[in-house]
């Protein structure tokens, strides 16, 4: 199996080499999936190529092409248009639809790429709403989303070609989106089996020893929709990475301040950012540090969850 890396670089080489439009889109949801077939509707020959945040920070590749489209994500230096909806992504692209208060990054794409009065445009990023926000109410939204979430890097180009090339009830009705959204459908339930047994503080705080088969987004908005005001969630990521998933039902927490001096971003209900760390302790202790710096707190109490079960301690004394 080619590596990701290894598949954006022949993706931008068979752009450049066939003089087609290339577009770089969020890899992480169906906002940035949706964004990515929007671009394919529009431009049929077009390339994509999928990336997270962190990797557009950091991969010389990706900040060293000019992408004729960016969607849902930082700039990565050269473009011609993007579109954003991020408070902590800085505008730069030649074009830019930049707007902060839009529900969805996909919003701002159909009216970029002209496809603002296409029906099927309006259904996709209808359902981009949906996710983005949190608030998923169609069993298509759920689906897709449930596809996404279950996919690797080269079946979520697959579901954006799909998406981009056939009807949406041909989409919701194909074997490998079913199978794709299966896969998850089995993280969320265990994600929401977790959820049910974890108190829903003010400021719920949980750090992972082990990167279990959850969805930890999933987890803090079920923990907002229990009651918690701001949820914060430490993972391992990688061999040595630590990833934090950051969120807010209330305006008195703007999380994506925490999550900027962290090197990363996102908006003030939902944020994150990834680290890559030496010792993982000592980068959960510089997350929480930052955390109890932004409340205003001198100690926090935190949730350490392992296969074996949960414990509450405070930190810093017994983290």
């Amino acid at each position: 199996m080619i590596a990701v890396p290894a598949r954006r670089l022949l993706s931008v080489a068979k752009a450049y080499l066939s003089r087609r439009p290339l577009a770089l889109c969020d890899v992480s949801d169906l906002d940035g999936i949706v964004c990515a077939a929007l671009f394919k509707m529009a431009y049929r020959e077009g390339v994509v190529v999928l990336a997270a945040p962190p990797d557009v920070r950091r991969s010389p590749l990706l900040r060293r092409v000019r992408w004729f489209f960016v969607a849902d994500l930082p700039c990565p230096g050269k473009a011609l248009v993007r579109t954003d909806h991020h408070a902590s992504n800085s505008p730069c692209a030649e074009r830019e639809f930049y707007e902060p208060s839009a529900p969805a990054a996909a919003v701002l794409a159909a009216r970029a790429l002209g496809l603002e009065g296409d029906e099927r445009a309006r259904k996709l990023v209808k359902l981009a709403v949906e996710t983005d926000t949190a608030k998923i109410e169609s069993r298509e939204a759920l689906v897709l989303n449930d596809a996404v979430k279950g996919s690797g890097y080269g079946g979520k180009l697959r579901l954006v070609n799909l998406l981009a090339s056939k009807p949406l009830e041909e989409v919701l009705n194909d074997p490998f989106v079913l199978e794709a959204a299966r896969r998850y459908e089995e993280v969320r339930r265990a994600t929401e089996e977790l959820a049910a047994r974890l108190p829903a503080e003010e400021v719920f705080v949980a750090v992972f020893k082990k990167r279990l088969k959850l969805s930890f987004r999933y987890l803090c908005i079920l923990m907002e929709r229990k009651g918690s005001k701001m949820t914060a969630v430490l993972a391992p990521q990688g061999l040595l990475g630590l990833r934090v998933y950051l969120g807010s039902s209330s305006p008195e927490y703007d999380v994506s301040k925490i999550a900027e001096k962290l090197g990363g971003g996102g908006h003030p209900y939902a944020a994150g950012a990834s680290l890559a760390c030496l010792n993982r302790r000592k980068c959960a202790e510089r997350v929480l540090a930052e955390i109890a710096e932004h409340l205003g707190k001198e100690r926090l109490k935190v949730l350490i969850v392992d296969e074996k079960g949960v414990e509450e301690e405070w930190w810093p004394r017994g983290f």
